[in-house]
């Protein structure tokens, strides 16, 4: 099958669609949209009824024959060894396209199904799971006790999902170890992109987009329209912790900042030169947005996202200033059978516009600033408690906040007297009970303020406006 510019092709990253904004509305198509002539020879079918029969008939409890099929069709896809390829039944499909709504309730975090584990991808801003501290790489080894090896993103939705204002505890595992981590879930809006003017200096907006959405192109259109009626006059484009979404407003948002003929990407399918896809204002639209601008990018600016990080990289003078991308370059599109249920099948690879295929490799930043260390710290417990004498990864993460926060300390890695004595401060300045222990409204408030502190302290976009005020970017 050769990919038609016409198509609405899905290139998001695989997620749980319950507790996500990210999955949008696809085009779906038949299961034999590829129309091959390849057939199970006799030999093959037989051998596929012995298996079936012998499960049937000898199998130590009765199975149903719904759930034989179903597991052969997951078995098929799980061959790819793809973590973005999978076989969805019915009542999962349903659940995939329940999550096109315009809102719904979980915690706001994205990952991939890479080597039976559930992977992070990103947390999305403002969400439970990017106040907790979630990061792109964490293991989700556990929800709520039910460990997640090998299970499907179906199955992982169902135990993350729940109404808002109920909680859930997740085992992380970051680097060698393991934490607990629980949150309370929120109602996550089906909203693309954010805009503000910038507060000391009202000629620089800066504009969020949190994914690549059905409508995200018009809401950027949207949003640069109004920031210029409000006196904008140079631009600050957020793509960090941005997931992803549809190729097809990937295009559409490329050709805002490119010349008519400019390559935006490539896509290349199985035994097929590439695919060119350039900037067309007949095809895409004609609006442009020609101000002075840069970009912001992270380890969790994947696929989408990272399609139009290349295309500015390649082809403008313009800066990407953050950290490296996530590394996804790979195109996915839905497959419907009412019967059979859904496939979401990887069908291409997305090449940069000279070519170059960044999968598991990411795309380096032209103005590489790391943001500060608490922006990585996890959220403290309410229910655990630390106290003076221990040595943990708590305690680790407990003295990148009160670092962060102005408060002295002599070790890192060990409660001793200086950081309890920090810790009685900080109760001392909020009004808690001077314990010197990090437990309940303490961690809570140190949670808090961890997020106060974050509002004002943005290394990354601080860099941006300087890099913008060089003069470079226009």
């Amino acid at each position: 099958m050769k990919l038609s510019k016409g198509l609405k092709w899905f290139s998001a990253l695989l997620v749980t669609t319950s507790v996500l904004s990210t999955t949008v509305p696809v085009t779906a198509a038949p299961f034999s949209l590829f129309g091959s002539k390849e057939q199970l020879s006799d030999e093959d079918i037989q051998k596929i009824q012995e298996v079936y029969r012998s499960i049937r008939e000898g199998y130590i409890e009765e199975i149903d024959k719904e759930k034989i099929l179903e597991g052969a069709l997951k078995g098929m896809v799980s061959a790819t060894e793809d973590p973005y390829s999978e076989y969805f039944n019915k009542e999962e499909s349903t659940a995939f396209d329940n999550a096109m709504s315009d809102s719904f309730e979980g915690i706001g975090v994205q990952f991939q199904v890479k080597g039976g584990e559930m992977v992070v991808i990103s947390a999305l801003d403002d969400t439970p799971a990017s106040k907790a501290g979630l990061q792109p790489n964490d293991v989700i080894v556990s929800v709520d006790g039910t460990e997640l090896k090998d299970k499907t993103t179906q199955e992982v939705m169902k135990l993350i999902r729940g109404p808002k204002g109920s909680e859930v505890k997740l085992v992380i595992r970051r680097g060698g170890s393991n934490f607990d981590v629980k949150l309370t879930r929120d109602t996550i809006p089906n909203y693309s992109v954010t805009s503000n003017l910038d507060e000391q200096d009202k000629t620089i907006a800066h504009i969020k987009i949190i994914q690549f959405g059905e409508n995200t192109a018009k809401e950027l259109e949207n949003a640069v329209k109004k920031a210029r009626e409000d006196g904008a006059k140079s631009f600050i484009f957020d793509l960090r912790n941005d997931p992803g979404g549809l190729l097809s407003q990937a295009l559409a948002i490329g050709n805002m900042f490119l010349k008519d003929g400019d390559v935006i990407l490539q896509t290349q399918e199985r035994g097929s030169d590439p695919t060119v896809f350039s900037a067309d204002s007949k095809l895409y639209g004609d609006f442009k947005i020609t101000e002075p601008y840069v970009f912001l990018v992270d380890g969790g600016s994947a696929s989408a996202s990272e399609i139009l990080a290349a295309a500015i990289k390649e082809n403008t003078k313009h800066d990407l200033v953050g950290e490296k991308t996530f590394g996804k370059g790979t195109v996915q599109q839905v497959l419907n059978q009412s019967d059979l249920g859904e496939l979401k099948l990887t069908i291409a690879k997305w090449l940069t516009p000279k070519g170059d295929w960044i999968h598991k490799q990411g795309i380096e930043p032209t103005v590489a600033v790391e943001q500060e260390p608490v922006a990585k710290a996890v959220s403290l417990s309410y229910d655990d408690t630390l106290a003076k004498g221990q040595s943990n990864d708590g305690v680790k993460n407990l003295a990148l906040i009160l670092k962060a926060l102005g408060y002295e300390l002599e070790s890192t890695e060990y409660f001793d007297d200086k950081m309890e004595a920090a810790v009685k401060a900080f109760q001392k300045d909020k009004g808690l009970t001077e314990d010197g222990q990090v437990t309940g409204k303490t961690a809570d408030a140190l949670n808090e303020a961890t997020r106060d502190y974050l509002k004002t302290h943005d290394a990354q976009y601080d860099k941006a406006k300087e890099v913008l005020k060089q003069g470079n970017n226009s």
